[in-house]
């Protein structure tokens, strides 16, 4: 995969990495993130999202919250022994044979609870949820044991307090501690935004410093850095709210010193090192040997690594980082953004092709489509993941693809991560069902990393809505819309002055949107308003001009009112010809569209998993609007039949083909599928069965 380079320890915190080291990071500061502007917007409760934030501000955070306790999770900041731990563990931060134990995640997954909470808490139009102060008890029950959980020194972590003490700092490859402690912080930075309280952010300072004292460049320091990244995006966010230099040069060290082989850790990737010193010659199941860092997206300096390789989550939390930080690392993070979306991306914006590394292949567009098929994974987590990178590349240029790429992760796979009664979820989401498989969601996961990251993305929604920015020498309003959705959002002017926009809008449903703009005498504003890539028939009220590609430019007077019209009609999707797969998808708009058995129970179960079947390319649809546990719907009923492929059945590996016998024989089948949006199924019963690629039949039609 590549070697790393050979570093003096101290060069790089001097210089940077390969010459990069005075790139202008101070937009850092400047650059707003939806986790401080979300609270800003509030979205309409009775919209198709705002019904969505309902869910997720009761029933779903309810039953997060249940099953956090059920596991053990929510106690273990008690510092006292759960059985989760007593598994065959090897210690003194070695590796285990069966791989890591799932409560080395613990303080994570509650983390990224507490954050999700804190978000929809201080929300304006979902604090008034049923359970909110059963919630707020919660929370501080647990700052309270996090608080106490704490050592002197700074250090915070359940796993080598209780029980492997010799362990700490020892596997950052595998075991997490920084992980852990970056979705602490961030969970951290929303309690401080929800209570103004600083107690449970102080603590996490306190940890962060503990970290700044064992690990950097300098040769008294481990030049290590997360297995799991997570800690760099947490620790720029710190540092916007501290303000504090050192905040600063910590998260850019652990950019800088990913994949750099330094001569005081012999020449080698630190995760090698790691291995060595400890004698660990036993390899979590992800990895073949100790210099497979590739996984771990280690096996380069940032700025020298071409494709995104190896675990996706950890890929794109890496690269919101990089983006969030800018300069070169920018360039970075758009470049192994585009090898994602265009080469390692399913058409439900899910990533991840191997189960085994729950990552990405290493040849472009290998993107299979079931177990069954040799693949797909398509974690819940790796699509927020995406959003987060995506929106991170927005703060510092509008480029339309990255805008509907943000928007197909957060409709299709991002909100399929959760069922629409808010009781189940699902962490893989392959494109089609196989075997056995007959279960979508479940009830939760030993690892539940994918359940409370999803509610956090809906708490903070309104922050992924737009952008807006002030400029008082010319009192220009700028507002960049990047999600069509009802809500309004309320933007501070100088002087104890306000503004107000309020978006009204049918999507995903229908592409109409309407916006009120309400600002004092003498400003205006400057709105940059999504075109994206489905739409046709595009109209806008006023004049505007694609100043920015995906992006329609208005200048406004300081009372406005501006509509958008555009048609989303039924598109079918072929996927690239490297990936050898001649299928058709079914899309509108940005939703794409599944068929399951609840809705064809004859057509699969004649032919299961709808393996076989095929529809033309000249396919067209009735739309049909549904109501799936309150949340509206469009389904879409296929007009032409369905083809079944005759050789399916035929055993051969090869068969000779002539004119009278051609490669592939269609029978034409009397039902017709209806297909529902990804988002949706598994919503309403039946076996769970579905397929989202159907092989094209243009010449049975």
């Amino acid at each position: 995969m590549g070697q790393t380079k050979v570093s003096n320890a101290n060069d790089h915190a001097a210089n940077g990495l390969n010459g990069h080291g005075k790139d202008d990071y101070s937009s850092v500061l400047t650059r707003t993130r939806p986790q401080e502007t979300y609270n800003l917007t509030s979205v309409e409760p009775g919209s198709f999202y705002g019904k969505l934030r309902s869910l997720y501000a009761d029933k779903v955070l309810k039953t997060q919250l249940e099953q956090l306790k059920k596991q053990g999770s929510y106690d273990a900041f008690r510092l006292k022994w759960h059985p989760a731990y007593d598994i065959r563990r090897m210690y003194g931060g070695k590796t285990r044979t069966d791989g890591i134990p799932p409560s080395l995640f613990w303080e994570s997954d509650v983390g990224k609870w507490v954050e999700g909470a804190c978000y929809f808490l201080s929300s304006p139009d979902a604090k008034a949820c049923a359970h909110a102060a059963e919630f707020e008890s919660a929370i501080q029950e647990l700052v309270d044991m996090i608080e106490k959980a704490q050592q002197p020194d700074g250090y915070l972590n359940i796993y080598f307090t209780v029980v492997d003490k010799e362990g700490r700092f020892k596997n950052l490859r595998d075991l997490h501690e920084m992980y852990n402690a970056g979705h602490l912080l961030e969970a951290a930075l929303a309690h401080q935004r929800y209570t103004g309280s600083r107690q449970f952010i102080d603590v996490m300072i306190k940890n962060i410093n503990c970290f700044i004292k064992h690990f950097g460049p300098n040769k008294d320091q481990l030049h290590g850095y997360p297995g799991h990244p997570e800690l760099e995006l947490a620790v720029l966010r710190l540092y916007s709210f501290t303000k504090d230099p050192k905040h600063l040069a910590f998260a850019k060290y652990l950019l800088e010193a990913r994949g750099v082989s330094t001569e005081d850790q012999g020449g080698e990737p630190y995760f090698v090192w790691e291995a060595k010193q400890r004698k660990d010659n036993i390899l979590p199941p992800t990895i073949d040997t100790i210099y497979d860092v590739w996984y771990h997206q280690a096996h380069k300096p940032i700025h020298d690594q071409e494709a995104i390789l190896g675990h996706s989550v950890r890929a794109f939390y890496l690269m919101t980082a990089a983006a969030d930080l800018g300069g070169q690392f920018l360039d970075d993070a758009k470049r192994l953004w585009s090898d994602a979306v265009d080469n390692k991306m399913y058409a439900t914006a899910g990533f991840a092709d191997i189960s085994q590394v729950e990552g990405f292949s290493p040849v472009p567009h290998h993107l299979p489509q079931s177990t069954g098929e040799g693949g797909c994974y398509a974690e819940t987590c790796a699509s927020i993941a995406v959003m987060m990178t995506s929106e991170r590349i927005l703060s510092h240029e509008l480029d339309g693809k990255v805008r509907d790429i943000l928007e197909l992760c957060l409709l299709n796979n991002v909100l399929g991560g959760g069922s629409l009664q808010g009781n189940q979820f699902s962490y893989a989401n392959k494109q089609a069902s196989w075997g056995d498989e007959d279960q979508i969601r479940h009830d939760w996961f030993e690892v539940c990393c994918c359940p409370p990251n999803a509610s956090r993305q809906l708490g903070m929604l309104g922050g992924y809505a737009w952008s807006a920015e002030v400029e008082e020498a010319t009192k220009t309003i700028k507002l960049d819309v990047y999600i069509l959705l009802s809500a309004t959002r309320n933007i501070s002017l100088p002087n104890g002055q306000s503004a107000t926009v309020q978006m009204r809008s049918d999507m995903p449903w229908k592409g109409k949107s309407a916006w009120d703009f309400k600002a004092p005498e003498g400003w205006k504003w400057d709105v940059r308003l999504p075109k994206p890539d489905y739409a046709e028939n595009l109209k806008v009220s006023e004049n505007a001009q694609e100043v920015n590609p995906g992006f329609l430019h208005l200048s406004l007077s300081n009372n406005a009112e501006v509509t958008q019209q555009f048609d989303m009609p039924v598109r079918l999707l072929a996927p690239h010809i490297s990936t050898g797969q001649d299928t058709l998808i079914v899309s509108r708009g940005p939703i794409v569209y599944t068929a399951e058995a609840f809705d064809n129970s004859q057509l699969e179960g004649q032919y299961e998993h709808f393996e076989g079947l095929g529809i033309s390319s000249t396919t067209t649809f009735e739309e049909d609007e549904e109501v799936i546990h309150g949340i509206p719907v469009v389904l879409l009923q296929a007009n032409q039949p369905t083809f079944a492929l005759n050789e399916l059945s035929n055993n051969q590996a090869y068969r000779a083909v002539t004119s009278d016998k051609p490669a592939r024989t269609w029978k034409k089948l009397d039902q017709k599928l209806k297909f529902v949006p990804w988002f949706a199924r598994d919503n309403r019963g039946g076996k769970g069965h579905l397929r989202t690629a159907f092989l094209r039949a243009d010449e049975a039609a």
